[in-house]
């Protein structure tokens, strides 16, 4: 029932997440050089930062039904021409921290319009074995577009003498991602596995309203846990490279191209882990969110916590092992929660759906990065931005465990004896 063609709008989709998080991240390791520029003091700075997760989590609430009504290429150029327009326009907007802020917001929302299309590509494009490896894949692109972000930002930096400059070059990936999305998303998904994944849920629920959807327990649960999530994944991108590279004793006092090149630990790692969360997600867990979310939460939040302390940051080896594991654990859990809501909610909402999910759990991002650039104003460390990363994360496993009863996924079990038949 499974088109071939599935592999390229996984291909297509990759390529957008990967360009819009490469735009995000460049900011993050010349966090400094920025706020020279634009006379601004580093708490103020993070505001550039903490307006595109503002937009993410705004626009993600509604970007769904975008995809829903107009299918996945329009979500996907339109979050691409978001992302990129600001960027090229960049020597233009980057006179006034105004102007830079508004073009933030706008890169912003490209993630809530991208994001919307995961729901529907797992569900109508992948059977249920599949699907936390698509997730993972997916996911693996956002640590990818760091990681390239946080390598290239820096060097070209360098390269071009201005920042400016440097944010235009990085808007080319997603220029590449409007041709791709374009020739090789367009195709409708199978009728028959529409048919089956209709038959599949349960009784009722293929006619299940998005108002009632929302109500249901388990939405606001894992769209709590979503927000912990949020909240870790963008400080983590987003703090971490300018802690590195700030002056002691607000941060650890690196030259900003080694920050970068440090921060790989903490972005790179990220690429793979999505790929094992999905694998975990589809053989281990058998479906059940609850062991990979509690894992990541648990090693983000130790070592998060752990990368703060001098005794960690001031061991240059022992910094690059935490930093790992800081950044395997919240990538680890994002293919479970996203293939669990795939299959959870009906093929015309599950876009609207995963947007809300994601996009009110995004506000969390927001929130602690708006919070911890206030810390960081006021106290003239990082200490307590990077504390309260680990404070979500504890805060999420609590939340997990509330999760007593694993929902059974219908639509997977049909899907799965359609195959099989």
């Amino acid at each position: 029932m499974y088109s071939k063609a599935r592999w390229k709008i996984l291909f297509s989709a990759s390529v957008a997440i990967m360009a819009l998080y490469i735009n995000m991240i460049v900011f993050a390791p010349i966090l400094g050089d920025i706020s020279t520029a634009l006379k601004i003091d580093m708490g103020t700075a993070t505001n550039l930062m903490m307006g595109f997760v503002l937009s993410v989590a705004c626009v993600l609430i509604w970007g769904g039904v975008v995809c829903d009504k107009f299918g996945i290429t329009a979500a996907l150029i339109l979050g691409l021409l978001c992302t990129s327009i600001p960027a090229v326009l960049m020597p233009l907007l980057g006179q006034s921290y105004s102007t830079v802020f508004i073009g933030r917001l706008i890169q912003g929302a490209s993630v809530g319009f991208v994001f919307a299309t995961i729901g529907p590509i797992l569900a109508l494009w992948f059977p249920p074995k599949e699907q936390g490896v698509a997730a993972g894949v997916l996911f693996g692109s956002i640590s990818l577009g760091s990681t390239i972000g946080v390598i290239a930002s820096p060097i070209l930096l360098k390269a071009f003498g201005s920042w400016e400059m440097m944010v235009a070059v990085m808007s080319i990936p997603g220029w590449v991602g409007i041709v791709m999305a374009y020739l090789f998303t367009r195709q409708a998904p199978s009728p028959e596995v529409i048919a089956a994944l209709g038959a599949g849920m349960a009784s009722g629920n293929q006619n299940l309203s998005v108002k009632k959807a929302l109500a249901q327990p388990m939405t606001l649960l894992i769209t709590a846990v979503i927000v912990c999530n949020a909240w870790a994944l963008y400080c983590l991108y987003n703090l971490v490279p300018p802690f590195l590279s700030a002056p002691q004793p607000m941060g650890v006092g690196l030259a900003s191209l080694t920050a970068g090149n440090l921060s790989l630990a903490l972005t790179a790692v990220g690429i793979i882990a999505p790929f094992a969360g999905g694998l975990f997600f589809d053989r281990i867990a058998k479906g059940n969110p609850k062991p990979a979310v509690i894992i990541g939460f648990i090693l983000s939040g130790v070592f998060i916590y752990l990368i703060s302390t001098p005794l960690v940051y001031g061991n240059r080896l022992l910094l690059v092992v935490c930093l790992m594991l800081a950044g395997w654990g919240i990538p680890f859990m994002g293919s479970s929660l996203s293939a669990y809501i795939a299959g959870s909610y009906p093929p015309a909402i599950v876009g609207r759906m995963m947007g809300f999910c994601f996009g009110v759990g995004t506000f969390g991002g927001a929130l602690g990065l708006y919070l911890g650039g206030r810390s960081i104003g006021s106290t003239g460390s990082f200490s307590t931005a990077l504390a309260m990363i680990s404070g979500a994360a504890a805060v999420g496993v609590i939340l997990m465990l509330l999760l007593r009863e694993r929902q059974v996924n219908k639509v997977a079990e049909s899907s799965e004896a359609s195959q099989t038949v």
